[in-house]
């Protein structure tokens, strides 16, 4: 992002944020599963640790933010902080874009394209960033 793209972003609550994205997972009635490995088993993640700081949020944003930047051309700003404690070692500590509705709606999208009869599968987020950020990568070497 270039500094006058960063300059037109804004600042969001984070708190906010993960209210409104424990809100929409709520809503979505859907369980929020991770991969057990060891146990060869899906656990159900609480829709308050999905949503949380220190929870699946950053997993959230950072697939949103790969999905907003394909459509727009634009990204938006996360600040992650490295956090042992963090149930991925990872807290969002900011959110800089150009408006709510980015953020909220790339992460509707993210979850979205994730979502099965039996929930919606973390793992696959993964999957998600992978294919936005390949289109990203194409289009720029076409440019």
């Amino acid at each position: 992002m270039t500094g006058s793209e960063s300059a037109d972003l804004k600042s969001l609550d984070v708190g906010w944020v993960s209210k409104v994205v424990r809100a929409l997972l709520i809503e979505g009635g859907r369980d929020i599963v991770v991969e057990d490995r060891a146990r060869q088993d899906l656990v159900a993640i609480p829709f308050d640790v999905a949503a949380a700081e220190d929870g699946l949020l950053p997993v959230f944003l950072v697939a949103g933010e790969a999905l907003w930047r394909d459509v727009s051309g634009r990204g938006f700003e996360l600040e992650l902080k490295r956090d042992l404690g963090a149930l991925f070692s990872w807290r969002v500590e900011a959110i800089r874009a150009e408006a709510f509705s980015a953020v909220l709606l790339s992460v509707m999208e993210a979850i979205a394209q994730v979502a099965r009869p039996d929930g919606v599968m973390v793992v696959d987020l993964a999957r998600v960033f992978d294919e936005a950020t390949a289109r990203t990568e194409a289009r720029r070497a076409l440019a």
